[in-house]
């Protein structure tokens, strides 16, 4: 019997929806790379042109963070393994 997941890639490669599904991963894991102490202060909210856009409870949670943005995209591409996060907006919640 064959996997699913294999067939699931290739179809989605073949309709150009393979980097959409990537992205959408990303956002949805975002608790999981970023872990609970993060996720607790943080919401992922979408992705647009490789542009992650993520919701802070303050200032200084978004200072911390722009501290921590290149280790955060190398988290998040690691574990989307694809190069899908180019940069990552803070917002003020």
């Amino acid at each position: 019997m064959k996997q699913l997941g294999p067939l699931i890639e290739n179809l989605l490669r073949r309709y150009d929806l393979w980097q959409g599904y990537k992205q959408y991963l990303v956002v949805e894991s975002w608790d999981k790379v970023v872990g609970p102490e993060l996720a607790e202060v943080t919401t992922a909210e979408n992705i647009n042109n490789g542009i992650l856009q993520v919701q802070v409870k303050d200032s200084v949670w978004a200072y911390h963070l722009s501290m921590l943005k290149p280790q955060l995209k190398k988290k998040l591409n690691d574990y989307a393994e694809s190069k899908v996060v180019k940069d990552i907006y803070f917002k003020i919640d």
